[in-house]
């Protein structure tokens, strides 16, 4: 089927509204953890290891599907992930049996983890200079509203309709996802003929690992994603253990992280335009280290305090994502779909190894001490890693909107 012709800003929603799509399907599923144990009969640890493999899988497709994004292109990756994910969440809604369930879900991991990867890859090919930063904002904005509104939507339509209701819904989603990309999502002009094979995949990551900036990206993405999903496992713990509060609070108070993660990519959105991207690394990356400090020395002793560091964190984490995005587009601009795969998976690990590693040091150190390690460790990185970029090899990335910009004026 060839596409109809359509602008680059609306390509820009449609394929940011397919990357919301594929974090609903991750984060709708949690409400519904009860359901299914309750419907399979099965242990919780059961369900839990459905959750942990749709991520793992999620991580591990990024770096596979990257260069095969590089070398199929675009539009035949998309459709092929949103095919499979129809397929995948019919099984997930009219299966009987947990096994025959999980292996739908794995599938349906499979399907919707190409899905912010193009997005990403899509926005770098279509805008350049504070174009593609703004439209990398807009990208991780959408992407932060799913966590927010995803858990709502699961738990209102479990109650009624149970778990099939979910992967019902989420199967009428990914058809009309499904015509509109055939209908609209642009044929890419592939340069030359290529075929994929093991050769070209290490070409490909050797060249973002041997680069000072991809790095530096690689590095402290999977560092603050760690920490992140640190503090998001522990606030529960928290809030019920050391403050006393009901279950239905304690979802109330993710709401400051929630809303000023989509409110600092709105802000990434504007500063990006006004300031290079070498100066919001620094700052950016070194506030998001100092509200994790403060975190530390308040979370134990003051619910209002600590809700001022968690939407401090929030606004950061709201930031860097796009900064980050923006900076491996720039930098890799003939493998956009292996670098930004490459950054997915590596933030995905980080997401994994979080709540492991935090709970291996809280259960032996106080949490003041664990959380300003964090903080300080974070910061330190950041600054080895501005020295690193710093440096005239390898530093078109992050250099590269400044100049653009000076042009331009």
């Amino acid at each position: 089927m060839k596409p109809l012709k359509s602008s680059s800003s609306f390509i820009l929603y449609l394929v940011c509204i397919s990357a919301f799509f594929a974090s609903l399907n991750q984060n709708v599923y949690s409400p519904i953890i009860p359901l299914i144990r309750d419907s399979f009969h099965v242990s919780v640890s059961m369900v839990n290891l459905s959750v942990s493999i749709f991520i793992f899988i999620t991580a591990v497709m990024q770096i596979i599907l990257g260069s095969i994004v590089d070398v199929k292109g675009a539009r035949f990756v998309m459709l092929a992930s949103i095919g499979l994910t129809v397929i995948a969440s019919i099984g997930c809604a009219a299966s009987q049996d947990f096994t025959l369930f999980l292996m739908f879900r794995v599938l349906q991991a499979v399907g919707t983890a190409a899905l912010p990867l193009i997005a990403a890859t899509t926005i770098g090919g279509l805008f350049e200079g504070t174009k593609r930063g703004s439209a990398m904002g807009t990208y991780q904005m959408l992407l932060s509203v799913a966590p927010a509104a995803a858990p709502i939507l699961g738990g209102f339509i479990g109650e009624r309709y149970n778990y099939p209701g979910i992967f019902w819904l989420l199967t009428g989603l990914s058809v009309i996802l499904l015509l509109a990309n055939a209908l609209y999502f642009p044929r890419e002009e592939r340069r030359e003929k290529a075929n994929l094979n093991a050769g070209k995949l290490v070409a490909h990551y050797k060249a973002i690992f041997t680069n000072r900036s991809g790095n530096a990206v690689l590095i402290l993405g999977f560092l603050i994603f760690l920490v992140y999903f640190s503090v998001v496992v522990y606030l529960p713990i928290l809030l019920t253990d050391s403050y006393h509060l009901d279950l239905n609070i304690v979802g109330l108070l993710y709401l400051p992280i929630a809303v000023s993660t989509i409110a600092g990519s709105i802000v990434f959105k504007w500063i990006q335009k006004k300031v290079a991207l070498r100066h919001l690394f620094l700052w950016g990356n070194l506030t998001s280290a100092g509200s994790i400090v403060f975190f530390s020395f308040t979370h134990s002793t003051s619910l209002f305090f600590m809700s001022i560091a968690l939407i401090l964190f929030g606004m950061t984490m709201g930031l860097i994502p796009p900064l980050f995005s923006t900076m491996m587009a720039n930098e890799f601009e003939e493998s956009r779909g292996s670098a930004l795969g490459m950054f997915n998976f590596i933030r995905y690990t980080g997401m994994a190894c979080g709540p492991m590693i935090s709970a291996f040091f809280l259960e032996r150190l106080p949490s003041v001490f664990v959380f300003c390690c964090f903080g300080v460790l974070y910061g330190a990185v950041v600054l080895v890693m501005q020295m690193v970029i710093g440096k005239k090899s390898g530093s078109k990335g992050i250099h590269k909107q400044s100049k653009k910009t000076v042009r331009s004026s």
